[in-house]
């Protein structure tokens, strides 16, 4: 399941952001390279390159950012909505 973007609180989004270029990328000959990383996982993000992927049944981990050409459709139609929320 997709959860937006909107959904998040800022220190959600800025622990997945932490998590991915922890994860997807190594130290590197640039002086702060977590600050790098994190300039372009934000832009990917903005861009719908990279989209938050909620896994309920994985025990390991509950949400993930993902690259959005690595997602069938049935996933990304797959989009979360917040209890109560108005479809406008």
């Amino acid at each position: 399941m997709i959860i937006p973007l909107e959904s998040l609180s800022d220190e959600a989004r800025q622990g997945l952001v932490d998590e991915y270029c922890m994860r997807e990328n190594g130290s590197n000959e640039t002086e702060d390279p977590l600050e790098a990383c994190r300039q372009g996982v934000e832009k990917a993000l903005s861009e719908g390159r990279l989209l938050v992927l909620y896994t309920p049944y994985n025990p390991n981990q509950v949400a993930a950012l993902v690259p959005a050409d690595q997602l069938g459709e049935k996933e990304k139609a797959e989009v979360y909505e917040e209890p109560g929320g108005s479809s406008e």
